[in-house]
């Protein structure tokens, strides 16, 4: 594959056992966060067991999608192709309000209009059949 062919590739995410349920959420419009059946706590990334008590018991439930931006960064070359070619990057990191931190990608606003605590929701950006990732927008603009 030439240099060419490769900027059109974007990277995706594994869909695993672990984390099929979230990536079926997300095909169906929905953010999903696993809880701990035990501690009742919220966790993200998916993991076999709870990371605050080490529980095994662990279910899915929908998340409200309401985030604030934590912070973010801005990604310059060299990146992976895909990247590169549409760089600068900006990636965000953002608190749902259930209280677990996303690393994703905030539309429909300039980089220089990004303010701490700003408030989001959840939005949904559909690559193919199996993947639709989560990227966020102002909360005013939904």
């Amino acid at each position: 594959m030439g240099q060419s062919a490769m900027i059109d590739v974007r990277p995706m995410p594994a869909v695993t056992e672990l984390s099929e349920p979230y990536w079926s959420g997300t095909r169906r419009g929905e953010l999903m966060l696993q809880h701990c059946v035990d501690c009742e706590n919220p966790q993200f990334p998916p993991e076999v067991s709870c990371t605050h008590c080490g529980s095994a018991s662990l279910n899915w439930q929908r998340a409200s999608g309401r985030a604030r931006l934590y912070s973010w960064t801005i990604a310059h070359p060299p990146l992976l192709p895909y990247f590169a070619a549409r760089a600068p990057w900006p990636v965000v990191a953002v608190e749902l309000e259930e209280g677990v931190r996303m690393v994703s990608q905030l539309v429909g606003l300039e980089v220089e209009d990004y303010e701490f605590d700003m408030p989001l929701v959840a939005d949904f950006e559909k690559v193919d059949e199996e993947v639709t990732l989560v990227v966020f927008r102002p909360a005013e603009s939904k």
